[in-house]
């Protein structure tokens, strides 16, 4: 593999970032039939690679990183496709269309890509710099992470999430002990239903691990072979690794230093991906993307959304054709529940079909009588079924719903 920078050549496409977001936007370019140059900067040594499976096969089984490539090497390696490794971006100027790279090399573009994602956010008590504590981000993360399970018999988890939880699944099938954290007052709290943090507590406490909700670290003492944390409750735990996963933050470090326009949500961008700066696009997790179905700015952090807008913008670039209009979702593995999410979980209208006693039922959500998500356990019917539902905004009594013997109807149905 060449790594070259392409200052004499005819500008083209650079991409920054090398996840999913920036191979979709490959993917866009592709189905557009681009034929000019792209060059993807990207900070870690490694191929780009699929991220879903670091909190779950990875940290459970050696070697099982060789299989998450997301695309071919050979992929970057194309006469007009140049991916540059271990390379961070460190200023941006789009009145020159230029980017500074940490060697000291600057890279011309036509267009520019924003594919930065986001970080971990990060407890002040907990510094990712401490033996035994883990953030878990990046390949790296997790297979540093899974060597101190081989020699862990404690760990605690601050946060139910879903990172948290998968990694609290993966910790008790490897006998590791595991106390979970959670500062609100059940797991999953911000995108979940009460019924499925209430089927997830079961699982985990089933499994042996310890959940505590409504309490939150206060204080934290280092020692050599283990570490005590204070929790907001007065108790205290001790445990031989720590693992934080209290949400992410978007990377707009390089973004707000351009004097492009970001706020929290992440990197404002149009339909199309555009930024506020001209030739700037912004692409996956770290933009704050218009969306032509619920038309306003959304923000989501979910694989699902990353492989669309990515595709999305890529397309854009060549042919600026319609605007951004996806539902997106995602999933989740822990133990034997494959927990799958689609469309918007928002409000408390809710109709559950199935028993979820049986671990195998459906949560549909509503507002104002259409159906606007479904939260799935182990049905993968149902959310094939569910999913046109979102997708038409269905309206069905919900007595149908809730009755399993009942065929919902797949097509023709009623929109709100």
């Amino acid at each position: 593999m060449t790594q070259e920078t392409h200052m004499d050549a005819e500008p083209g496409i650079v991409i920054v970032g090398s996840g999913l977001a920036a191979v979709s936007v490959l993917d866009g370019l592709k189905d557009a039939s681009y034929a000019g140059r792209v060059t993807m900067i990207g900070e870690e040594p490694h191929y780009p690679y699929d991220r879903p499976p670091l909190s779950k096969d990875v940290l459970l089984k050696t070697g099982a990183e060789s299989t998450i490539l997301l695309r071919e090497q050979e992929t970057y390696e194309g006469q007009d496709v140049t991916l540059l490794r271990g390379r961070a971006v460190t200023a941006l100027d789009p009145s020159l269309r230029c980017v500074m790279l940490d060697n000291g090399d600057t890279i011309d573009y036509g267009r520019l890509v924003l594919a930065t994602g986001s970080r971990p956010k990060v407890l002040p008590l907990l510094s990712p710099a401490t033996p035994g504590v883990f953030y878990l981000r990046t390949l790296d993360d997790a297979l540093a992470l899974r060597v101190a399970m081989k020699r862990a018999s404690s760990l605690i988890v601050i946060g139910g999430g879903v990172i948290g939880l998968e990694v609290a699944a993966v910790a008790v099938q490897r006998g590791i002990a595991t106390t979970v954290i959670e500062a609100g007052p059940r797991l999953m709290a911000r995108t979940a239903p009460p019924l499925l943090s209430h089927v997830l507590q079961q699982a985990h406490s089933a499994h042996g691990v310890a959940i505590r909700c409504n309490t939150y670290p206060v204080g934290f003492e280092y020692g050599n072979d283990s570490h005590t944390v204070t929790l907001s409750d007065d108790t205290t735990l001790v445990a031989d690794l720590i693992v934080v996963g209290i949400g992410v933050t978007p990377e707009i470090t390089l973004a707000q230093s351009a004097g492009i326009d970001c706020g929290a949500m992440g990197i404002a961008v149009d339909g199309l991906g555009r930024t506020s700066a001209d030739g700037v696009f912004a692409a996956g997790e770290v933009a704050y993307a218009f969306n032509d179905i619920s038309g306003r700015h959304e923000k989501h952090e979910s694989w699902h959304h990353a492989a669309a807008h990515g595709r999305h913008v890529g397309h854009a670039l060549v042919d600026a054709h319609a605007g951004y209009a996806e539902i997106c979702g995602y999933w989740s593995d822990q133990y034997d529940l494959n927990i799958n999410v689609f469309g918007s979980t928002q409000g408390d209208d809710l109709a559950v079909r199935g028993d979820p006693d049986t671990r195998r039922f459906a949560i549909y959500h509503l507002a104002a009588g259409a159906i606007i998500g479904i939260t799935c356990v182990n049905d993968p019917k149902e959310l094939r079924i569910g999913k046109r539902l979102v997708k038409a905004r269905a309206v069905i009594a919900r007595e149908m719903l809730e009755d399993t013997n009942a065929s919902l109807p797949p097509a023709g149905l009623k929109a709100a």
